[in-house]
C-alpha cells in the first residue's frame, strides 16, 4: 500500500512540477564555431561516408584537478551544448573522490566547459570541484517535498546533446527518476523526461538553467526530445524512441521506432503548441499519441533487422540528428544493441526523412580494443571558420554501465 502511494505521489511530482530555474557564473572560455542555418529540404551529396582517418582523443580530462589526489567519476554519457562560442559538457551524477581519505564530493548533475577544439577531451569542471560541488539541474518544490518525506533521491541523466533554439538559448531533455535506497521500503519511481533550457548572458558570463514545464512520464507518453532535438528555420523538432515494451519481439517498437513532435522554437516550453507527426499520412496533429499500442507506420524510421540471429530484437543505444554541410543532408549517427562496437550513419533530405534504408559503419571500436555502450555525435568542434561543417565529426561513447569514462573520437570523411 505504501509502495502504491509513493508511486502515485511520484507521478504527481513529475506531472505537476512548478517551473524552477537557477543561475551561476561561468568562465569566459571561448571555443569559436559557426552556427549553421540549414534549409528544410536539401539535396544530399558525398554519401559514400568513406572515412579518411579516425583518432581516439581519449576520455574527458580536467588537468587542473590533481589526478594523484583526486579521481573524477561521472555517470555516462557526458553531453555537449554550445551557446555563443562557449561549449558546455553536461553530465548526470558526478563525484570527485579524495583518494587519501576515500571520501567523495559530488552532485546529481554537473557542467564543465570545453577548453580547446584542438583537444576535444580537455575540459574545465565548473560545478564539481574538490573544494565544493552543487547540482546544475534544479529540483522542483514537489520533488523536494518527496525527498524530505520519503528519503528519495532524484536522479538526472542526459541522453542526447543539447541544441540551439536561438542566439542565446539552447534546449536539452534530461531523464529523471527517483529512488529510495532504504531496503525496507525500496522503490524506483517511474522514469520521466524533463525539458531544460539553458540561457547564456555573455555580458555577465551567467548561465541560467530553467525547467519551464512539468516532466512527462515515459511509457505513458513518448519522451519527445530525449533521442534528439533539432531547430530548422524557427521550428524545433523533438525526436523520441518508442517507450512502451509490448514484450513481443515480433511486434515491438521499444527503443526501435523513432517518433517526432515539433513546435515553434519561440514557444517550445509551452507544450500546448506542440504538434505530432504521423509518417503514414504525412500529417501533423495537435492530439498527442499514446505509446501503449505500437503504431510503426507513424514513426519516421525504425531500426533495420539485426544482422545477427543472436540479437533478433535490435534497438538504438544512443543517437544524434544534425545537419551536415559537407553531406548537404540530415545525418543520424547511432549505435545499436547488436554489434555495438560500431558507429553507423543514415541520412535524409529533410528533418523528417525519408531516411536512407542502408546503414554505413563509420567507426569500429575493435580497432581500439574497447566496446561501446552508448554513442553520440556532433559537428560543432570542427565547424569553424574556413572549414565545412560535417566533414569531421566528434563522436562520444560510453564504455560501460554506471560510472564510466566518456571516450572521444574524431572522424574525418574523405
Amino acid at each position: 500500500m505504501i509502495y502504491l502511494l509513493v508511486l502515485i505521489l511520484l507521478g504527481v511530482a513529475f506531472t505537476t512540477a512548478t517551473p524552477v530555474s537557477t543561475s551561476f557564473p561561468v568562465p569566459s572560455i571561448l571555443t569559436p564555431h559557426r552556427e549553421v542555418s540549414p534549409p528544410y529540404r536539401a539535396t544530399p551529396r558525398n554519401l559514400g561516408f568513406t572515412v579518411a582517418s579516425a583518432s581516439n582523443w581519449g576520455p574527458l580530462k580536467d588537468f587542473s584537478i590533481n589526478s594523484s589526489s583526486y579521481e573524477t567519476l561521472k555517470v555516462a554519457p557526458s553531453t555537449l551544448c554550445s551557446i555563443q562560442n562557449r561549449t558546455f559538457w553536461f553530465a548526470g551524477q558526478t563525484d570527485i573522490q579524495i583518494l587519501q581519505s576515500r571520501t567523495f564530493v559530488g552532485s546529481s548533475s554537473s557542467v564543465a566547459m570545453a577548453l580547446d577544439f584542438s583537444h576535444p577531451s580537455w575540459i574545465k569542471e565548473i560545478s564539481t570541484r574538490p573544494s565544493a560541488s552543487w547540482p546544475v539541474i534544479p529540483v522542483t518544490p514537489a520533488e523536494q517535498a518527496m525527498s524530505v518525506a520519503y528519503n528519495y533521491k532524484f536522479i538526472f541523466h542526459p541522453l542526447t546533446h543539447g541544441s540551439l533554439i536561438n542566439a542565446t538559448t539552447a534546449l536539452q531533455l534530461w531523464d529523471i527518476s527517483a529512488s529510495n535506497n532504504d531496503e525496507s521500503n525500496y522503490c524506483q519511481g517511474y522514469p520521466a523526461t524533463t525539458l531544460i533550457l539553458y540561457t547564456l548572458d555573455s555580458t555577465t558570463n551567467t548561465l541560467t538553467v530553467t525547467r519551464p514545464a512539468p516532466s512527462y512520464q515515459r511509457y505513458r507518453q513518448y519522451p519527445y526530445g530525449s533521442f534528439a532535438t533539432l531547430t530548422v528555420q524557427g521550428m524545433t523538432y523533438l525526436y523520441a524512441l518508442d517507450s512502451y515494451d509490448t514484450g513481443d519481439d515480433s511486434n515491438n517498437g521499444y527503443q526501435r521506432d523513432v517518433h517526432v513532435a515539433a513546435a515553434p522554437a519561440s514557444s517550445i516550453a509551452d507544450k500546448s503548441t506542440w504538434k505530432y507527426y504521423d509518417n503514414a499520412t504525412s500529417t501533423w496533429s495537435s492530439t498527442e499519441p499514446l505509446p501503449t499500442n505500437r503504431r510503426a507506420s507513424a514513426a519516421i524510421l525504425t531500426v533495420l533487422p539485426a544482422s545477427s540471429s543472436d540479437e533478433p530484437f535490435n534497438y538504438f543505444q544512443g543517437g544524434s540528428i544534425f545537419f551536415s554541410e559537407y553531406h548537404n543532408a540530415y545525418l543520424l549517427i547511432f549505435v545499436l544493441a547488436s554489434d555495438s562496437r560500431y558507429f553507423r550513419v543514415r541520412y535524409a533530405p529533410t528533418p523528417l526523412g525519408p531516411w536512407s534504408g542502408n546503414e554505413t559503419i563509420i567507426l569500429d571500436a575493435a580497432g581500439y580494443g574497447i566496446g561501446f555502450v552508448y554513442g553520440l555525435a556532433t559537428p560543432i568542434f570542427f565547424q569553424t571558420d574556413g572549414s565545412v561543417g560535417g566533414k569531421s565529426l566528434l563522436l562520444t561513447a560510453s564504455l560501460s554501465d554506471g560510472y564510466s569514462e566518456t571516450q572521444t573520437f574524431k572522424v574525418n570523411f574523405a
